[in-house]
């Protein structure tokens, strides 16, 4: 039997809950960030020393240390990965005595020297997640992803602890990141039903609902269940799984669970048309009509059958490359895919006219489309909705670029790239295209300052290399 819980309530403090000193401080120091990332580190550090709930202080100074550190070296991140073995093992005792503002403090310290450092960045998370500040053991968890994209054992910890801090979309993206790659990984398999249940639970407001505990205890006692059962998603037995789950529905025909179970055993045997089949069958139960969660995972198998077949016919084509009629036979079912997608996404935002993250994907669609202004005015609002703010910017971005409105797209853009805290791939876009506006607009100088800052973080992104050999070469000729 799992041990009974409940979400935490979300108690950190966010930057506008501070003293308008220390944001007045923070809104400078962040001016200061590529030229003095030292002078950020401090101010962020003894504004945490007050208020060390507050994550988006945590990201901003999370985000100067990378800076500051840059590729790092072997011999620094040698010397970090003893210091944080070292610490790792005292931090266990500190935490048990109730002193995890203090291991926080120090390793955050360590972090400032080197920021690569997953030791130190799985106390931190021990010491958030003894203090339930799940919004910064996420934040750990993100920061190790960074450099080590392809750990599925602390992608699934990020995803964990994104459902604890009630994101659960973000856990979703996380989960489906693994089954890409892993599509066996039954952990992932689990917390991604775990995400989409309290997904429905916030969304509706069940914990205002006398029955909220008792319906997300059943949820983790059934994730609990199914880790201790350690699932094996070999064909064979998945084949078995799914034919128990068909009789159990059977016999128990209204048990929404049993469908979305099945529904996930069909999808990691890439079978998508009967996918399809059991949850139009869950859609009609009485718990199920209205689940959007269903809803959305019906859109996603038609889709899913439909990239299946292009997939199919396009391995036929690589074979026989002279083939028109199937040449165009894949044509046809892109543009059938890509028709349903717009149509789909217009229906949402029809029927859900304040769900802006629906907006953002018709936004995205209407772009693909060319209808400049149309994508315009969604992105315009779905970047009301901060889970999808920083994309939508970006998406206004490469609107006004495309419809040569160069100047209102390096507004945008300059608002994304002051909005993104930390130096990923998605920040690395927002400066690519910044970047291109500026050339564009005949700026070569500012065009190579932000392209020389995605070259200080990554020589490797796009032809970021070639624009800055090029842009010396033409300097030094």
């Amino acid at each position: 039997m799992a041990e009974e819980t409940e979400i935490p309530e979300i108690i950190e403090e966010k930057i506008k809950d501070l003293d308008p000193r220390f944001i007045r401080q923070l809104e400078t120091a962040e001016k200061s960030i590529d030229k003095n990332p030292s002078y950020v580190i401090d101010i962020c550090s003894t504004i945490l020393s007050k208020h060390p709930s507050c994550v988006e202080v945590r990201k901003i100074l999370r985000q100067a240390q990378f800076k500051k550190y840059g590729k790092g070296n072997a011999l620094s991140k040698l010397g970090a990965q003893v210091q944080g073995a070292v610490f790792a093992m005292k931090a266990g005792g500190m935490i048990k005595k109730g002193e995890a503002l203090k291991v926080m403090e120090e390793a955050e310290k360590l972090l400032s020297r080197c920021p690569q450092n997953s030791a130190v960045l799985n106390v931190l998370a021990s010491a958030a997640e003894s203090l339930n500040y799940w919004g910064t053991v996420a934040s750990a968890y993100q920061a190790i992803a960074q450099f080590e994209p392809n750990n599925e054992k602390n992608l699934l910890a990020l995803g964990n602890a994104l459902v604890k801090n009630q994101q659960p979309d973000e856990a979703m993206q996380v989960c489906e990141t693994i089954l890409r790659k892993n599509p066996s990984n039954g952990d992932a398999q689990a917390l991604a039903r775990s995400a989409s249940v309290v997904k429905t639970m916030v969304k509706g407001n069940w914990e205002e609902d006398d029955d909220f505990k008792k319906k997300l205890k059943s949820s983790e006692e059934t994730l609990d269940l199914e880790k201790s059962a350690s699932l094996v998603s070999d064909e064979e037995t998945l084949n078995r799984m799914v034919e128990k789950l068909k009789a159990q529905i059977e016999t128990d025909p209204e048990n929404v669970n049993l469908y979305r179970d099945i529904c996930g055993n069909l999808r990691t045997l890439k079978r998508y048309d009967e996918a399809l089949e059991y949850v139009r069958k869950a859609r009609q139960q009485p718990l199920g009509k209205a689940d959007t969660t269903l809803e959305k995972l019906e859109n996603d198998f038609i889709i899913a059958s439909m990239d299946a077949k292009i997939q199919e016919l396009t391995s036929k084509l690589e074979e026989n490359p002279n083939d028109s009629a199937l040449a165009s036979e894949i044509e046809a079912l892109k543009k059938k895919e890509h028709n349903y997608k717009l149509e789909n996404a217009r229906d949402m935002v029809e029927r859900y006219p304040n769900d802006f993250n629906y907006r953002y994907i018709y936004g995205m669609l209407m772009f693909e489309e060319g209808m400049l202004d149309d994508a315009i005015m969604q992105f315009q609002l779905s970047q009301r909705n901060p889970k999808v703010r920083i994309q939508s910017l970006l998406g206004l971005g490469r609107a006004f670029i495309k419809g040569k409105k160069y100047d209102l797209a390096v507004d945008q853009l300059e608002t994304a790239k002051k909005e993104s805290k930390i130096m990923n791939d998605s920040k690395k876009e927002i400066i690519y295209e910044l970047a291109c506006a500026y050339e564009l607009m005949g700026q070569a100088d500012k065009a190579f300052n932000e392209y020389k800052e995605i070259y200080s973080a990554d020589i490797s992104y796009k032809d970021v290399s070639d624009k800055i050999n090029a842009y010396y070469a033409s300097r030094n000729s």
